[in-house]
C-alpha cells in the first residue's frame, strides 16, 4: 500500500519572537577537538534554554521525509480504521503508550485531555502488536530509525554528557542500557485546525506547558510554527524556529534528576500557529528516550562537576526508579500550571489536566496524586 503524498508547509512569514538555540553539529563528533567543542555546546544548551537543534545527525533526507509522510498517512486515517489500534486502559495505566490515543477526554479511557491525536510504537514490543495496514510496509524502516536514534544519536549525546560530568562514558551509557526501558517509543502526532471557540476554550494552546518525563526528546523539525519554550532569562515563552531536516532536542525530568538539577527539564508547549499557518494541519514525528526502568533517578555517582556545584544529591525528597517515576507522574505527582502568561479563568477555560487515570483492577500504583491541587509555577530568572 503506497503512502498518500505529503508536502511540508512553507515556514511562517510572521515576525515571530524566536529563541536563539545552540546547534549541535554531529559531524564534529569524531574529531577530538570537535567533540570537546560539542561538549561545551551541550553544556550551554543544558544550563540555558534546555532546547537545542541537531544537524548532520545521520538520518538521510529520504528517510526523514518518509517519516513525515508516514506520520501524515497514519494520522489522517478515518476513525473506524484507527479504533482497532487504540491503546487499552490497562496498557495506558502501566505507562505503555502504544497505538492510537485520540484527542479530547479519551472517552472510556479517562486520563488527561489533550488537544492532539497521536500514534505510538514501542522500541521494544514483546507482544509484537499489529499495526494499521498502511504502516506495515514501513514498520521495519521505522524500527531502524528508532534503533539509529538510540544507538547512534542518543549514544553520542550521552558520551558528551559524560565528558561534561567528568565521568567514564560507560557510566552514563549504562543509565540507558539496551532493552532496559519497556516504555521507550516513537510518536506520530497531529494537530488539526480548530474553530475559534475551541481555541479560546484552551487559551490558544494545543498542548499546555509541561516538561517531558523521560530523558531526551527528539523532534523531527517541521515548518509550522507552534512549539514554544519558556525563557528563564525573562519568564517569557518564545517560539522555536524550524531547522530544515534537523532535529529539535530537549531534556526531560529523568535527565534533570540524573544530573542533580544541572540539566534542566525544558518547560515547553504547543500553541496555535501564527495567522498565515493557522489553517494548516500540523504533523509531527517525535522519539522519546528513557533510562532503564530500574534505574534510580539520583545524580550520576562520583561526578567531580556535580560535587563542585553541590548538585550530587537527589533533587526530590522522594526517589523513584524510572518505571515508578512514570507511574507517580501519571497519577498527578509534581503537577504544575506552567502557562503563567495565559492565566486560566475557570468560568470559561478548560483544564488540560482535569480528570484522573482510572486504574484497572489489579494495577498497583504508588499512590494516587490526582487530587493534589496543581501548583502555579513561578520561574526563577537567570542572571
Amino acid at each position: 500500500m503506497s503512502l498518500p503524498p505529503y508536502t511540508p508547509a512553507s515556514p511562517s512569514k510572521e515576525p515571530l519572537d524566536y529563541v536563539k538555540l545552540v546547534n549541535i553539529d554531529l559531524a564534529k563528533f569524531d574529531d577530538p577537538v570537535g567533540r570537546k567543542e560539542l561538549a561545551k555546546d551541550l553544556y550551554e544548551a543544558a544550563t540555558g534554554y534546555g532546547f537545542l537543534t541537531l544537524t548532520n545527525h545521520g538520518i538521510s533526507d529520504e528517510v526523514y521525509a518518509r517519516q513525515m509522510q508516514i506520520a501524515n498517512a497514519m494520522m489522517t486515517l478515518p476513525p473506524d480504521e484507527k479504533s482497532p489500534y487504540e491503546v487499552t486502559p490497562e496498557e495506558d495505566a502501566r505507562g505503555l503508550y502504544v497505538g492510537y490515543k485520540p484527542s479530547g477526554p479519551l472517552g472510556h479511557k479517562g486520563g488527561f485531555p489533550k488537544q492532539l491525536d497521536h500514534y505510538n510504537i514501542l522500541v521494544h514490543d514483546p507482544k509484537n502488536r499489529p499495526h494499521p495496514e498502511i504502516m506495515r510496509p514501513y514498520l521495519e524502516e521505522t524500527q531502524e530509525v528508532m534503533h539509529f536514534i538510540r544507538t547512534n544519536i542518543l549514544r553520542k549525546l550521552l558520551i558528551l554528557m559524560a565528558m561534561i560530568l567528568e565521568v567514564p562514558e560507560e557510566q552514563v551509557l549504562a543509565t540507558h542500557a539496551p532493552g532496559g526501558s519497556k516504555t521507550e517509543y516513537i510518536r506520530y502526532m497531529m494537530c488539526e485546525p480548530r474553530p475559534e471557540e475551541e481555541a479560546e476554550k484552551y487559551r490558544d494552546i494545543f498542548l499546555s506547558g509541561h516538561t517531558d518525563w523521560g530523558s531526551w526528546t527528539f523532534l523531527f523539525s517541521q515548518p509550522i510554527s507552534a512549539l514554544q519554550v519558556l525563557d528563564h532569562t525573562d519568564g517569557r515563552y518564545r517560539w522555536v524556529e524550524h531547522q530544515p531536516k534537523g532535529l529539535v532536542i530537549n531534556f526531560g525530568e529523568a535527565t534533570e534528576r540524573l544530573t542533580g538539577g544541572l540539566f534542566k527539564a525544558t518547560i515547553h508547549r504547543v500553541v496555535t500557529p501564527p495567522k498565515d499557518q493557522r489553517h494548516l494541519r500540523r504533523i509531527g514525528v517525535i522519539y522519546f528516550a528513557r533510562p532503564a526502568d530500574d534505574r534510580q533517578l539520583v545524580p550520576i555517582e562520583n561526578s567531580p562537576l556535580l560535587k563542585r556545584l553541590g548538585a550530587d544529591k537527589p533533587i526530590d525528597d522522594r526517589v523513584f526508579c524510572m518505571a515508578d517515576y512514570l507511574d507517580a507522574r501519571k497519577h498527578g505527582w509534581k503537577r504544575y500550571e506552567y502557562d503563567i502568561d495565559r492565566p486560566a479563568d475557570p468560568t470559561k477555560h478548560a483544564d488540560f489536566f482535569a480528570g484522573e487515570y482510572p486504574d484497572p483492577d489489579g494495577h498497583k500504583s504508588l499512590g494516587k496524586f490526582d487530587n493534589v491541587p496543581r501548583e502555579v509555577y513561578v520561574p526563577t530568572l537567570k542572571a
